[in-house]
C-alpha cells in the first residue's frame, strides 16, 4: 500500500497530537493546548507540516537555487526573488490525498461555513523568537476551491521577504516547516489583542488590551488606532483607558460573501469606547486564566467578541520584551495598591540616602518589609497615621533599584515639617512640587503634640533614641549573641525548617533595631538639624559664612566606623613598614598574597593581626548595602583593594583629632555669639546647646547603628546562602548566588520544591541582568519613574515648533535621518541607520527593519505590524497622527520612544545626543 495514502495530513485541535509543534506549528499547537484546556476556541483543524513537505517536494531544488542568489541587503531584489518562490508554490497542484483530507475536515465542520485560514510555522510563537504576523492569514473563506487556494497561499507566505529576512537574522533553517490552521470564523462585533504583561513598560502586574470594531485584522495590519485599556492584574481594575480613532473596520465582504473588506465606521461609533469596565474585566480575567495555563508567562492573546461571548483565537508568549517580574518583588512587601494612584511618581532620592548601589530582589523582599514595619510604628506614635503604608504603597522595585513614593514625602513635609524647615527637605520631591510644599498651612498644635506623645509613649524613638540603640542593641550581649553570624557548620546542622526559623528570628530581632534610628533619626534629627540651621541663619551674627557646615562636619567622639577605618590603615601601615610584605603585595595584589605570607618573616604576625581584624569586623567592608556584596569575611579583597592606596599615608587619627578640635571650637563660637546677644541671648544659647548636643549624639549613632545592623544582616546573608547551596545540591539552582535574584518567598518555594522552576529561571536571568547593569554603572536609573518608565518631571519643557508628541509603541531613544516613505514601492530609498516615517507597515516591509534604527507610524496600536516588529528588533517607535506631513524627509530628528516624542532639529542645531557622544 502507498504510504502516502495512510499519512494523516489533518489534525483536530482536540486530538492528542494537536499540541505537537513539529506537526501543527506554533499557532496550531497553541490552539490545541487552549482547546484541550477548556477555553472557548472556535473549532477547527490543522493541515500538518507533512502536507506542506509533500506539496513542495518537487520544488525544493528550484527554491534552494533561488535562495543562494539572494542579496539580503537589496530590499527590491529580495522581494523579486521570493515573489517567484511564492508563485511556484501557489501554481503547482496540491497532491490529491492532501486536498481530500482538507476537504473532509471542512465538510465535518459544516462544508459551507466561513473559516479563517491561518499560517502556523514551526518556529512561530516561541518564547525566544516570534514569527507572529510574519505569515499570511485569510479570513471569511468559504467553499472548497477557496479553501484549497487559501491553504496554498499560507504555505507560500513562508517565503515573503520579511519572513525570509527574519529567518536569516535569527539563524533558522533554510527550509522550515509550516502548518495551516483552518478554524470556524467568528463574525466579531469587537476584536483585538491582549497582552497579559505590559510590553511597553514590562510591568507584569498590568494587562494591556487593544480593541476595535469588527475583525481583528484591522488592528494587526495597523489600519486603525484601537482603544487601549490597561488593567491591574490582581484586581482587574481598569487603570487607564485611551480612546482610539477606529475610523475603519474589517468586515465580511457584503457583495461576494467571501473574504473581507474595509468599511468606514460612523462618527458616533468611532468616538465610543468598545467596552465598559465590566467587559474589560471579563476579558482581562480570561487573559489571567490563559496565562496560568502557560506556566504563568505573559501571553499575547488574540480574541473576538460576538453575541455576548469572548472567544480565544490565539495565545503565544510575549516576545521582544525583557520582563523581569519586578511587580512580584514589589508585592513581596506590604502596601495598599488599591489606594495608590496609578500615576504615582516614585523617587530614588530617599532610598539612595541609606541604600546605595544595586538592590537584589532577595534583600528588598525582607529589608523593605522591615522598613515598612518601623515606619508604621513611627507614624502612629508620632501622630501621623495617614502616612502609613496602609494608605498607599511606599516602596517599589524597578530594574535593580528601589524607589520610594515621593507623594508620601510631600505629605510628610506639609503635615509634619514647620514652614521654617521645609527648604531642607525639598530635595526629596520634584521641583514642580516645591511651591505646594512651601505654601502649605501648618498645624503647630499637632507638631507640639507629636513630641509630647513620643516622649510619653515611645521614648526609644524620641530624644533618647541614640541611648536606646546603644543600650538595647549595640552594647547588648544577649542581642549580639542571638544575631551573631553563624558558621557554615552551624548552618549545615540545621534542618530546612530550623534554617528558615533561624533566619526569621534574626530578621525579627534586626527589624526591632530599626525603630530607634528610623524614627528618632529621621524625625528628631531632621528637626534638630533643621532648627540649628534656622538659628544660624536667623540669630547667629558671628560672620562665618560656612558656620553651619562646620557645625555638622565630623563627630565629637570616635565612631565605630572611624575605628574600623583606622584598623584598615594600621594593616596598610604594617605592610608599608615591612619590605618583605610590601614586595609580596606588589607581586601578588590579590588573595595569593595570603598564600605566600608564611614565607615572610613578618608574615605570621600579619596573618594573626588580619585574622583578629576579620573576627571583629568580618561582617563589614562591603561597598554597598545589599547582602549580595561580599564582606571582608567572605573575601580578603575587600581590604586588599584599598590597602595599597593607604600605604604611606599619614595616621588618619591626626586629621580626625584636628577636625574634632575645629568642631568643638565652632560649637563654642556659636554658643558664645548667641549668649552675648542682648535679646534673649541666654535662651538662644541654651536652645542651641540642647539642639547641637542632640544632633551630634544622632550623627554619631547614625554611624554606630549601622555596625549592629551589619552584624545581624551578615547572619541573614549567610543563612540565605545556605538556602542557596541546598537548592544547588538538589539540582534546583545552577549556582548559589542565584538565590539573590528571587524574593524570600520565591526562594523558599524553590527550596521546598513547590516553585514554578521555569518561571523562576526566567526571573533569575532577567533580574540578574538588570542588577548587573546597575552595579557596573552600565545603566544610570532615572531619578523619578512613573507608569514604569522615566517620569517626565523636573525636565526642561520640550515644546514649540519641531516638537511632535504622540504615543509610545516601543521604548528607546535615537537620533538620525528621517526617511519619509509613502508606499512600499519607495522602500529602496531607505538607507542604513534611517528613522522610517510611514503610515503603517505590513508583511512586505519586513526587510527594511534590518536597516532602520527607529520608526514613526501614523496609525495602529501596540500590536500593529510596525509596532510589533520594532519591539522584536529592539527599535524605538512612536505613533503620531499626520507624521508623513509633519516630519520633513531627510531632516535630522530625535525619536524618544520613552516619552512618545519626536524632535525635528534645525539644520544648524547639533542634537543633544550627538553632543553627549562627542
Amino acid at each position: 500500500m502507498d504510504n502516502k495514502s495512510t499519512t494523516h495530513y489533518t489534525i483536530a485541535f482536540g486530538a492528542p497530537e494537536g499540541t505537537d509543534l513539529n506537526l501543527v506549528g506554533g499557532k496550531g499547537a497553541n490552539l490545541g493546548r487552549l482547546t484541550q484546556g477548556g477555553f472557548d476556541v472556535p473549532p477547527g483543524f490543522v493541515v500538518s507540516t507533512a502536507a506542506y513537505a509533500a506539496h513542495i517536494e518537487s520544488l525544493k531544488e528550484r527554491i534552494a537555487s533561488a535562495l543562494s542568489a539572494i542579496d539580503y541587503g537589496d530590499a527590491n531584489a529580495l522581494e523579486e526573488s521570493v515573489q517567484r518562490i511564492r508563485s511556484w508554490i501557489v501554481e503547482v497542484d496540491m497532491p490529491s490525498t492532501i486536498a481530500e483530507q482538507i476537504l473532509a475536515g471542512y465538510a465535518a465542520m459544516g462544508d459551507r461555513i466561513f473559516v479563517a485560514v491561518r499560517s502556523s510555522g514551526t518556529a512561530e510563537d516561541l518564547e525566544g523568537a516570534s514569527f507572529a504576523g510574519l505569515h499570511d492569514t485569510y479570513l471569511d473563506i468559504r467553499g472548497r476551491e477557496c479553501l484549497i487556494d487559501a491553504v496554498k497561499r499560507c504555505w507560500a507566505s513562508l517565503w515573503t521577504a520579511r519572513a525570509v529576512s527574519y529567518r536569516k537574522t535569527q539563524g533558522f533553517n533554510q527550509f522550515p516547516s509550516i502548518a495551516v490552521v483552518v478554524q470556524t470564523m467568528v463574525e466579531s462585533e469587537v476584536s483585538g489583542v491582549m497582552f497579559t504583561g505590559n510590553p511597553i513598560n514590562t510591568a507584569t502586574d498590568q494587562i494591556l488590551i487593544n480593541a476595535s470594531w469588527g475583525l481583528g485584522e484591522a488592528i494587526v495590519s495597523g489600519i486603525v488606532t484601537p482603544d487601549e485599556y490597561i488593567v491591574r492584574h490582581k484586581t482587574l481594575k481598569v487603570l487607564e483607558r485611551t480612546l482610539g480613532t477606529k475610523l475603519v473596520m474589517t468586515v465580511r465582504n457584503p457583495e461576494t460573501g467571501v473574504g473581507t473588506v474595509e468599511k468606514s465606521v460612523s462618527e458616533a461609533q468611532s468616538k465610543a469606547f468598545t467596552f465598559d469596565d465590566e467587559h474589560v474585566a471579563r476579558l482581562a480575567d480570561l487573559g489571567r486564566r490563559i496565562q496560568r495555563a502557560y506556566d504563568d508567562f505573559p501571553q499575547d492573546i488574540e480574541w473576538a467578541y460576538a453575541a455576548g461571548k469572548f472567544f480565544v483565537l490565539q495565545a503565544r508568549p510575549v516576545t521582544g520584551v525583557e520582563f523581569s517580574w519586578d511587580a512580584d518583588v514589589t508585592e513581596s512587601v506590604q502596601g495598599n495598591d488599591d489606594a495608590t494612584p496609578h500615576d504615582t511618581i516614585w523617587s530614588r532620592t530617599f532610598p539612595e540616602e541609606m541604600w546605595t548601589g544595586a538592590i537584589s530582589p532577595l534583600m528588598f523582599s525582607w529589608r523593605c518589609w522591615g522598613l515598612n514595619q518601623c515606619h508604621s510604628l513611627g507614624v502612629h506614635a508620632f501622630g501621623y497615621p495617614e502616612l502609613d503604608y496602609t494608605s498607599g504603597r511606599l516602596w517599589i522595585y524597578h530594574k535593580g533599584v528601589s524607589y520610594y513614593n515621593c507623594r508620601n514625602d510631600l505629605e510628610l513635609i506639609k503635615a509634619a515639617v514647620p514652614p521654617q524647615l521645609r527648604k531642607t527637605m525639598l530635595h526629596k520631591i520634584p521641583k514642580d512640587w516645591h511651591e505646594e510644599a512651601l505654601k502649605a498651612s501648618f498645624d503647630w498644635d499637632r507638631y507640639i503634640e507629636m513630641f509630647l506623645k513620643v516622649e510619653a509613649n515611645r521614648p526609644d524613638m524620641g530624644y533618647n533614641w541614640w541611648k536606646a540603640i546603644r543600650d538595647d542593641f549595640i552594647d547588648n550581649k544577649e542581642y549580639r549573641e542571638a544575631t551573631r553570624p553563624r558558621s557554615r557548620s552551624e548552618f549545615a546542622a540545621m534542618s530546612d525548617g530550623e534554617l528558615k526559623r533561624h533566619i526569621a528570628d534574626v530578621m525579627r530581632l534586626e527589624i526591632s533595631s530599626y525603630d530607634p534610628p528610623w524614627n528618632g533619626l529621621l524625625w528628631y534629627m531632621r528637626e534638630s538639624l533643621g532648627w540649628v540651621a534656622w538659628i544660624v541663619e536667623n540669630w547667629y551674627d558671628g560672620g562665618r559664612p560656612t558656620v553651619f557646615m562646620d557645625l555638622v562636619t565630623g563627630t565629637r567622639n570616635p565612631t565605630i566606623t572611624s575605628e574600623d577605618n583606622f584598623a584598615v590603615w594600621e594593616l596598610a601601615d604594617t605592610i608599608h613598614r615591612s619590605p618583605e610584605l610590601k614586595s609580596l603585595l606588589a607581586k601578588y595584589p590579590d588573595a595569593r598574597f595570603f598564600d605566600y605570607l608564611d614565607q615572610c618573616i613578618d608574615g605570621p604576625a600579619f596573618r594573626a593581626k588580619y585574622a583578629e581584624h576579620v573576627r571583629l569586623r568580618g561582617h563589614r567592608g562591603h561597598p554597598d548595602r545589599d547582602i549580595y556584596f561580599d564582606r571582608r569575611a567572605d573575601d580578603p579583597m575587600v581590604d586588599l583593594r584599598i590597602i595599597p592606596a593607604l600605604m604611606g599615608t599619614p595616621d588618619p587619627r591626626i586629621q580626625e583629632h584636628r577636625m574634632r578640635e575645629r568642631l568643638e571650637e565652632t560649637i563654642r563660637h556659636v554658643h558664645d555669639n548667641l549668649r552675648a546677644q542682648p535679646a534673649l541671648g541666654v535662651f538662644k544659647a541654651k536652645l542651641f546647646k540642647f539642639l547641637i548636643d542632640f544632633s551630634h549624639h544622632s550623627l554619631e549613632y547614625r554611624d554606630n547603628e549601622r555596625e549592629v545592623m551589619d552584624w545581624s544582616t551578615y547572619d541573614i546573608k549567610l543563612g540565605f546562602e545556605e538556602v542557596g547551596r541546598r537548592c544547588v545540591e538538589r539540582g534546583l539552582l545552577a549556582e548559589m548566588r542565584e538565590c539573590y535574584f528571587l524574593t524570600m518567598e520565591e526562594l523558599y518555594g524553590v527550596l521546598e520544591g513547590t516553585a514554578n522552576m521555569k518561571l523562576c529561571r526566567a526571573k533569575i536571568d532577567a533580574r540578574r541582568k538588570n542588577f548587573d547593569k546597575i552595579d557596573t554603572k552600565a545603566v544610570h536609573p532615572a531619578s523619578y519613574i512613573q507608569f514604569g518608565r522615566a517620569a517626565p518631571i523636573d525636565q526642561p519643557e520640550i515644546s514649540g515648533d519641531g516638537v511632535l508628541r504622540g504615543k509610545t509603541t516601543s521604548v528607546g531613544k535615537v537620533t538620525g535621518t528621517a526617511r519619509v516613505v509613502h508606499e512600499l514601492s519607495q522602500i529602496g530609498r531607505v538607507k542604513q541607520g534611517d528613522i522610517l516615517i510611514v503610515h503603517a507597515t505590513d508583511p512586505g516591509w519586513t526587510s527594511v527593519f534590518m536597516l532602520i534604527k527607529g520608526i514613526v507610524l501614523e496609525t495602529g496600536g501596540l500590536i500593529s505590524h510596525g509596532a510589533l516588529l520594532a519591539r522584536e528588533y529592539g527599535l524605538p517607535g512612536v505613533q503620531i497622527e499626520g507624521a508623513l506631513q509633519l516630519v520633513p524627509d531627510g531632516a535630522t530628528i530625535t525619536l524618544d520612544g520613552d516619552n512618545g516624542v519626536v524632535i525635528i532639529h534645525d539644520e544648524n542645531e547639533e542634537p543633544e545626543e550627538v553632543r553627549q557622544a562627542a
